[in-house]
């Protein structure tokens, strides 16, 4: 029921999603995907940005605010392309505030380097603040992907019953600067997960890879609220009335492994005879 967790159909619900027909995965996914008419061509389209996380450590936050909205149009069977942006700070005078912005820009860059995503314009929102102060800095990420067939576009929701559920990449417990530790315990407070781009492009290949083998019926990345979240909202959408029975073995606490929003995570579900 958090806000930041909840559906947002209260306020996407309001608005024409359709886009003259041409829409074949509305709001509520990782990413919205376009159809081009007369091609067998989409587009993905996604924003993402955790200001807590730059909030925290602006360099590795802006990192992840690329690497996540990347993940997310993957997560469609899309090729990313490039980025555009909506920078939002404080007073630039504040020397603090100026750092943020400067580290969070510099990590933004090693992202969009590392997933060869160019930056094809945006704009910068100074002296965000009020009596309480400025706001999280919160430099959004808007990513577009390509999918070249249509027939291979995925969905975050869980299918059928008997599939397996995987993960592609791992899970590290981390719970710093989490909606949990927010929500549960009132606190905002790191080490923010940290993440390894040239491991989050390997993960990202092989789900991109494996979507236009044929062989995922679902992708869903874990970000806000952890693994315990992401299952959820795999559940949630169909109508199969599905469950899901997970069998983890880590060396995690149970806060850590459901809550913890470890980065380079992507759930999939598979049937049973492409496990090989």
């Amino acid at each position: 029921s958090a806000p930041n967790i909840c559906s947002k159909n209260y306020i996407y619900g309001q608005y024409d999603s359709t886009v003259r027909t041409n829409t074949i995965l509305g709001p509520g996914h990782d990413a919205a995907v376009i159809r081009i008419k007369n091609t067998n061509k989409s587009i993905a389209m996604s924003t993402d940005c955790n200001s807590r996380y730059v909030y925290l450590n602006p360099r590795v936050g802006g990192q992840i605010a690329v690497a996540e909205s990347s993940r997310n149009v993957v997560c469609t069977g899309a090729e990313p392309l490039a980025i555009t942006n909506c920078l939002n700070f404080g007073n630039p005078n504040d020397p603090e505030i100026y750092w943020q912005f400067k580290e969070a820009v510099v990590g933004m860059g090693e992202s969009c380097r590392t997933f060869n995503t160019p930056v094809t314009g945006g704009n910068v929102s100074f002296y965000n603040e009020s009596s309480l102060g400025a706001v999280y800095p919160s430099p959004v990420i808007s990513m577009v992907g390509l999918i070249e067939d249509s027939s291979q576009i995925t969905s975050m929701d869980f299918k059928d019953e008997g599939d397996f559920i995987l993960i592609i990449g791992s899970l590290n417990g981390q719970i710093g600067g989490s909606e949990y530790l927010r929500t549960i315990h009132g606190k905002i407070e790191g080490p923010i997960p940290s993440i390894n781009l040239e491991f989050e492009m390997r993960v990202q290949d092989v789900c991109l890879e494996a979507i236009k083998k044929g062989l995922i019926k679902s992708a869903h990345d874990i970000s806000d609220g952890g693994l315990a979240v992401c299952i959820s909202e795999s559940l949630i959408p169909n109508n199969n009335n599905l469950g899901a029975k997970l069998d983890i073995t880590r060396k995690l606490r149970n806060d850590e492994l459901l809550f913890g929003e470890c980065q380079s995570a992507i759930v999939i579900s598979i049937e049973e005879k492409d496990l090989i």
